[in-house]
């Protein structure tokens, strides 16, 4: 059966202060070139050429979701792979125009391109994302089950997200598990500190509001609650270190990304899942180190 892990609020003080940082985890935001960045995370002036080899110095991974809106040219990718450093990990969302468009039926020739694309990153690549649409339900599981057959499982990692609760059934987990596939969690399919872990794959998305039927609120983005900011991102950070140390036949590879609305811009409640991992976090002078929302926050 596969695991489903909690860790509730009570565990956010023995995690944050463990000396140890967990291993094996990457974490980023949801996108790094935003422009409301600019003069706070990135220093004003800095050319927007250069802000993922700026933003890599903080981060060790990113969800790149421009590729969700076009598959991405392979130039494109090996500029990515030449701007980070050799440990840096990114994850692809998978182009809508298989997920949402084609609702992964007769995926080809996007899916071969989209394939050749992610190939490009090499041992920088982490996983794909494969996000299907609100409408994609019950009825359309044999498709999900043909699609992840043809997917090289062997050769990269991919992670589906669901976003009907329905889907979140053990028969579906089970369907991952055969066919090598992890589950994304999110705050708006569980609730907090809660993760799956199936095929030694963790994939946590913390997103701000969205208007999916059935799902949990989101964030309001105007009403930043820092209390809850912390009870909230204090349990996701315990649910990924006691997965990272639950048992397994593997090693389990973890992946958290935020999006930038989540409680406010998405670079601060990645840094403070960092932090209650035990991971260093080093702002290059210039960004928001010297900003007073720095001490609010983390």
């Amino acid at each position: 059966m596969t695991p489903i892990l909690t860790a509730t609020p009570g565990y956010i003080g023995e995690v944050a202060a463990t000396p140890h940082p967990a291993e094996n985890v990457v974490i980023g935001t949801q996108g790094w070139s935003f422009e409301s960045w600019a003069g706070v995370f990135y220093p004003k002036g800095l050319p927007a050429a250069e802000r993922l080899a700026w933003y890599s110095r903080t981060f060790n991974g990113v969800e790149v979701n421009t590729s969700f809106h076009a598959v991405p040219s392979v130039a494109a990718v090996r500029n990515w792979k030449s701007a980070t450093p050799a440990a840096f990990t990114f994850a692809l969302k998978m182009s809508r125009s298989i997920t949402h468009e084609g609702r992964l039926r007769d995926p080809e020739p996007e899916l071969s391109s989209f394939l050749n694309a992610a190939a490009e990153l090499g041992s920088k690549l982490g996983a794909v994302l494969v996000q299907l649409p609100p409408s994609f339900g019950a009825i359309d599981l044999p498709a999900l089950d043909r699609f992840l057959q043809r997917l090289p499982v062997h050769e990269m990692r991919f992670c589906v997200e669901v976003r009907r609760p329905e889907l979140r059934s053990p028969g579906v987990r089970e369907l991952l598990r055969r066919r090598g596939a992890g589950l994304v969690s999110t705050n708006l399919t569980s609730a907090p500190g809660e993760i799956d872990v199936v095929n030694d794959l963790v994939y946590l998305r913390l997103l701000g509001p969205r208007q999916v039927p059935g799902q949990l609120p989101g964030i309001p983005a105007d009403e930043p609650d820092f209390g809850a900011f912390r009870r909230q991102a204090g349990s996701w950070a315990a649910a990924l270190r006691l997965a990272l140390a639950s048992p397994s036949s593997g090693r389990i590879t973890a992946f958290g990304f935020a999006a930038n609305d989540f409680f406010g811009p998405g670079f601060l409640p990645a840094t403070y899942l960092m932090k209650q991992l035990g991971h260093p976090v080093y702002l290059p002078a210039g960004s928001f180190l010297e900003a007073p929302v720095q001490g609010t926050l983390l």
